[in-house]
């Protein structure tokens, strides 16, 4: 049997997607070939020829660049089964099996899944006997993890690189833990993981980043979703990988709560080589993050922007802009938050753009639905729409998603874009907004120029 493994975007990384159930089937004795379309072409008769063709959907955008690629591919290759696997799989059970657009899909811990439906579909015998994992329900049962197998992967130097300000270098994408300990409301591991964390043995991460540094990796980004849900299990990593390579340095994310919780340990955090931290502010409305269970105020962003200053960690703020219950004043107050701290060079301007997304299984659906803003699901956009109850808030998000679509052309001389540039236009239309007079607007002289950080713009 012939399988091919797709990614069609994993932020801008090499597909760890990929390589990790490609270890696995590889194990088990399987052909695999792996492609990623986000930078690669199909080699000839790849696709007509696959017997099995599994789609990696770790993320939103993921999802949909694989519901248009396998329609694409029922049309050239109808003989072939088409799974989908990873976090998104088991949520859009029903869009992807009950419109034919997918045979399966394989959530949770879909490795195991994976290698099962490669057996039963090489077997000569027919079993309609369900398989672990394999379908709505994922699979959570703790594994022994290979190391991931990067063989056939486009090089490092095809996907995003670590911008320091001075020069880019490669970098390399590790997970050393899977799901999360946490249920914020609108994250999308929480209807599959459900507060479940899964661990990948030490020596499989760092076995990972051996080969990585083999290929030229000069930097590391842990993917966990809170690097520090296991924090003894994290710091045992980052020290020894310090160890092997002093001078590699590394980006983790981390939630706001753990950051107080854990205040003292971003000292070491830098000490092992921690350049740069993404965490998810959301939001400085405290209604809002009450609505996203979040479990940290506005009140203590100050305080973890204060910690991570003294501690010399630069910390790059996400955000969940737009939301049925954002107000106008609330997102001016979080533009005048990210003025007032410095941050403007710290966050990617297409953050500001950024829509509350209802996929199925969000806890949200059912609370928006009750509040009477929730609209129809949008099979193109795999996600529920929505309203705010102020129609200016969702004509200002529509503004703004254009205009930091328009500004990531305009660089800052150096052939970057510009954040400085893109955040005074997005103050000004926030202003513009809100007062009803359109004017000039000045942006405050911020702490740095530059802010290490990778160079593909995050989103999911």
């Amino acid at each position: 049997m012939r399988i091919l493994l797709v990614s069609t975007y994993e932020m801008g990384h090499q597909p760890l997607g990929l390589a990790a159930p490609a270890a696995a089937l590889r194990a088990a004795g399987r052909d695999v070939e792996c492609l990623d379309l986000a930078v690669a072409s199909p080699t000839p008769g790849s696709l007509e020829s696959a017997e099995l063709v599994a789609v990696s959907v770790p993320m939103h955008t993921a999802g949909r660049l694989g519901v248009a690629f396998a329609r694409r591919l029922r049309k050239l290759n109808p003989r072939a089964t088409i799974a989908f696997y990873g976090l998104y799989a088991a949520p859009l059970y029903d869009e992807l099996v009950g419109s034919s657009i997918a045979d399966a899909v394989i959530g949770g811990e879909y490795e195991p899944g994976l290698v099962a439906l490669a057996d039963r579909l090489s077997s000569a015998t027919a079993s309609a006997k369900p398989l672990p994992g394999v379908g709505p329900l994922p699979r959570f049962g703790r594994q022994r993890f290979l190391v991931p197998d990067r063989t056939g992967l486009p090089g490092l130097d095809h996907y995003a690189r670590l911008d320091t300000g001075d020069e880019l270098r490669l970098a390399g994408y590790v997970e050393a833990s899977r799901g999360c300990a946490h249920t914020c409301a609108h994250c999308p591991i929480t209807p599959v993981y459900g507060g479940r964390l899964r661990l990948v043995q030490p020596e499989v991460v760092l076995a990972d980043i051996e080969q990585l540094v083999d290929f030229g990796a000069e930097h590391i980004t842990f993917g966990d979703p809170d690097f520090f849900n296991a924090v003894p299990h994290s710091f045992a990593i980052a020290a020894e990988t310090h160890r092997r390579h002093p001078h590699l340095t590394f980006d983790v994310t981390i939630k706001v709560e753990h950051l107080i919780e854990h205040s003292p340990l971003l000292a070491k955090l830098r000490k092992l080589g921690c350049l740069f931290l993404t965490s998810a502010f959301e939001s400085t409305d405290d209604l809002v993050l009450a609505a996203l269970e979040k479990g940290h105020t506005g009140g203590d962003l100050d305080r973890v922007v204060a910690d991570s200053s003294r501690h010399g960690i630069v910390i790059r703020p996400t955000w969940v802009a737009f939301t049925p219950w954002t107000t106008l004043r609330s997102f001016v107050d979080l533009l005048e938050f990210v003025e007032g701290n410095g941050l403007v060079s710290n966050v990617q301007p297409v953050q500001y753009g950024l829509r509350l997304l209802l996929p199925p299984g969000s806890p949200l659906v059912a609370t928006i639905n009750e509040q009477g803003r929730l609209g129809a699901f949008e099979p193109e956009r795999l996600s529920f729409s929505w309203t705010n109850p102020d129609p200016r808030v969702d004509a200002l998000q529509a503004e703004i998603a254009a205009i930091v679509e328009s500004a990531a052309s305009t660089d800052d001389g150096a052939g970057r874009p510009s954040p400085v540039v893109a955040f005074a236009r997005v103050k000004r239309a926030a202003l513009a907004a809100l007062t009803g007079r359109d004017s000039e607007v000045a942006v405050d002289v911020q702490h740095r120029a530059h802010v290490p950080g990778l160079t593909e713009a995050w989103f999911c």
